[in-house]
């Protein structure tokens, strides 16, 4: 069906050239294609004919967002919203380029307006949830959050951004709670599994915190961070043979993980394998003598 809609429109282009609405519907199929580049051309065709045309603004905006034109996007989102200033869509589409180019303070006014045109869409009030963290306002985030949630109990960003929130400020178990039940909705989620994992580690449920670690590295197996976490997790949950094979596997990703090293190093010494101790450790401080961990190094290197 959109490839007979596209011959359609084309041959009506072909028929009436300066036919601004077929240039456009041709930029939207092309858009649903994936085909960004041949959608901006097609929407410039449009506005060729209709320079106002604020929905081929917004909509050129976003298959420029897509090739990461950022700059062209901004530009083209302005034009639209000089002609349709209150357009939700529009707004909402300037607010995710702004939080895109960590510019969380210009996003807000924008995530506002789409938040204030349309409250009941979870989406733009969770965006505006994104803005207010951006912009550090802590308390009015976890509002918008919360208020998302309940708009769209199945839509699970908010809670995953909640219960990230609520982990950087010491509430786990609130967080465990937001995130079981993204959870239960995508249990293949990266993200859900990530803060799981931490959300666990920091309630030392060590087992489960290695159980969703391990989910989230199966989406991401080269992610250093989640590995890193991994093994600090074998560690507190007691399985140090594991441990010390991720803090090896951390290493094979990045040898100058240099926190792994000394992890490693001290995983081998619990496991009775000085030689390999020593060598780890020696490793870190001839190749990197001004880390910040040196003397805890240097004081086990002591006792091997």
């Amino acid at each position: 069906m959109p490839e007979e809609a596209l011959t359609a429109f084309r041959r009506a282009v072909g028929i009436k050239p300066d036919y601004a609405p077929a240039h456009r519907e041709i930029g939207r199929i092309l858009f649903s294609k994936g085909d960004f580049r041949g959608a901006v051309n097609a929407f410039t065709t449009a506005l060729r004919y209709t320079p106002g045309g604020s929905a081929s603004l917004r909509e050129m905006g976003a298959a420029q967002m897509a090739l990461r034109d950022f700059t062209a996007a901004e530009t083209s989102f302005a034009k639209a919203l000089q002609v349709s200033p209150g357009d939700d869509q529009t707004n909402y589409n300037m607010a995710v380029l702004m939080l895109s180019r960590n510019k969380g303070a210009e996003a807000f006014p924008y995530a506002k307006q789409a938040a204030d045109s349309v409250p009941a869409n979870a989406v733009y009030v969770y965006t505006l949830g994104l803005a207010h963290e951006a912009a550090g306002d802590v308390d009015a985030a976890a509002a918008a959050y919360n208020r998302a949630i309940t708009l769209d109990a199945a839509y699970i960003r908010p809670r995953i951004n909640l219960g990230s929130l609520y982990l950087s400020n010491g509430r786990a178990e609130e967080a465990l709670n937001l995130l079981t039940a993204a959870y239960n909705q995508q249990p293949g989620s990266f993200e859900v599994n990530n803060n799981l994992g931490a959300a666990y580690a920091r309630l030392e449920q060590w087992g489960r915190s290695v159980e969703h670690y391990g989910k989230a590295l199966q989406s991401e197996p080269d992610n250093p961070t989640v590995r890193m976490n991994l093994a600090r997790a074998l560690v507190g949950s007691g399985d140090l043979a594991k441990a010390r094979d991720a803090y090896l596997e951390c290493l094979k990703l990045d040898a100058a993980n240099w926190d792994a090293r000394l992890e490693l190093g001290k995983t081998y010494v619990s496991l009775g394998e000085r030689d390999s101790a020593k060598r780890s450790l020696e490793e870190l401080v001839s190749r990197n003598p001004n880390y910040t961990g040196k003397a805890e190094a240097e004081r086990i290197l002591s006792g091997l």
